[in-house]
């Protein structure tokens, strides 16, 4: 029997059934299958997890970047049954009062004119959401040719729309959240270049690039027709930690209002607090026309994201039965994900994890800067919020990255090595460290102190 009080023979058949029944993602059957390919997790507690074997990690990425409060919030979990004992679902699309208080903080805490909001179960289909409200409002305008939309290259989701709106292939040869096997993606979907100074879709060097990929956006705008353009959609700042610049999206702004394009920020990673703000777009000053938020809403605790219109927008809507939104999921705005995501943003209020975002953040991202004297760290990003993340190079001074097959290996000597030394998150190159919000400098410390062993030792097998 292990320290967590399970038998050998039981894990045995926990993992012999986990293999056999459950279709893993993102990820071969046969790393899944081989010995060590995933981990039975049992308990979490603030910023950490423990397996089924009673060994605990540190979790640097805040299991995929929504536990923004940590593991195990009684708070949180007592607000879900309380609700569950007194009215467990909404009679069919019916307010409730959980739902309506939700929708009114959402509306007090979301910039400018954002204060109507409907309710999705993920990220992902509160895109969906975003894209046919788009649609909709030109039609109810006059409009029905508006149906194209123009997107970066960045993730928004798997469903048909969401995936067709973002990036098709795989990041620097990374074969993960690629769409060739699903053909046709949704027609009128265009991509422009990502605001990504860093690694420039088009080859530039800002501030000499004078915002192309801004102008980018208005070129194809005017290539396109105006009167068949319906929105823009990006990641306001992505989870790979390429801030745009300051001028970017105050820019693209001006461009959509020029010719009648609504904007769409996909927040679902970067909202409730991860970029030092409670929402990223309030580091540019741009209130968007639809905002999509997931993830951190109710901090992992039950499944949900919305998607907040502007009144201007959604007061178009308000006709008969012309103006109605033909778009509805069963369980959308659960009065139990409604009271889970009150008690976890009376969290984030009342602990100030927002400013303590931007305090651990910076402090994240010095400590980070001595990860440079490793030969194979070619570049460290970061320093706005907790999002940081650290790119390993082939050849640095060349600027020569790893391959796909040399990546696919790396991502194999992160995972063993990471986790034998006690830290839990992705396991990708670049390292994206994005704990949750309620990280101490201690834990900051012990993160950075492991990474870099790790590094030390990948460095030397490469």
């Amino acid at each position: 029997m292990n320290a967590v009080g399970h038998k050998a023979e039981d894990i045995e058949t926990l993992n012999k059934m986990a293999v056999e029944h459950i279709w893993q993602v993102l990820r071969p059957h046969s790393v899944f299958s081989a010995p060590g390919g995933f981990s039975i997790f049992k308990d979490g507690k603030g910023c950490r997890l423990t397996d089924i074997n009673g060994k605990t990690y540190l979790d640097y990425w805040a299991c995929i970047m929504f536990n923004n409060v940590g593991w195990g919030r009684k708070e949180i979990a007592d607000a879900a049954y309380e609700q569950l004992l007194s009215l467990h679902a909404a009679p069919t699309h019916e307010p409730t009062i959980s739902k309506i208080k939700l929708a009114q903080k959402l509306a007090d805490i979301s910039p400018g004119s954002l204060s109507k909001v409907y309710f999705g179960l993920g990220g992902t289909d509160s895109i969906e959401s975003a894209l046919k409200i788009a649609w909709k409002y030109h039609r109810i305008l006059g409009f029905p040719n508006r149906y194209k939309v123009i997107g970066g290259y960045s993730y928004h989701g798997s469903t048909f729309g969401a995936m067709s709106t973002g990036m098709s292939t795989g990041w620097r040869g990374t074969p993960v959240f690629t769409w060739e096997d699903f053909p046709p993606t949704l027609p009128g979907m265009i991509h422009v270049a990502s605001p990504y100074c860093s690694v420039c879709d088009l080859g530039h060097t800002y501030p000499a690039c004078d915002l192309q990929c801004a102008r980018q956006v208005e070129w194809v705008i005017q290539r396109e027709v105006p009167e068949t353009v319906a929105a823009f959609i990006d990641v306001t700042i992505p989870q790979s930690a390429h801030t745009p610049p300051p001028e970017y999206w105050p820019m693209v702004r001006s461009i959509c209002d020029k010719y009648g394009v609504l904007l769409i920020h996909d927040e679902v990673q970067c909202g409730f607090g991860r970029f030092g703000k409670m929402f990223a777009s309030e580091h540019y000053n741009v209130v968007p026309d639809i905002m999509v938020l997931g993830k951190a809403l109710t901090g992992g605790y039950v499944p949900m994201s919305v998607a907040i219109v502007r009144k201007e927008i959604a007061q178009r809507f308000e006709g008969g039965p012309q103006e109605v939104l033909k778009h509805s999921y069963t369980f959308e705005g659960s009065p139990v994900a409604c009271a889970a995501a009150l008690a976890n943003i009376q969290i984030i209020e009342r602990e100030k994890l927002v400013k303590n975002s931007e305090t651990m953040g910076k402090y994240l991202f010095e400590q980070l800067q001595s990860l440079y004297k490793h030969d194979i760290v070619g570049e460290i990003r970061g320093g706005l919020g907790l999002n940081c993340e650290v790119e390993l190079m082939k050849d640095k001074k060349a600027g020569e990255h790893f391959g796909a097959d040399e990546n696919a290996k790396i991502r194999g000597m992160l995972k063993q090595k990471l986790m034998d030394v006690g830290l839990f998150g992705q396991f990708v190159n670049p390292i994206p460290i994005v704990p949750a919000l309620i990280i101490t400098k201690d834990e900051i410390d012990e993160i950075v102190s492991k990474i870099d062993r790790v590094i030390g030792e990948i460095g030397g097998q490469l």
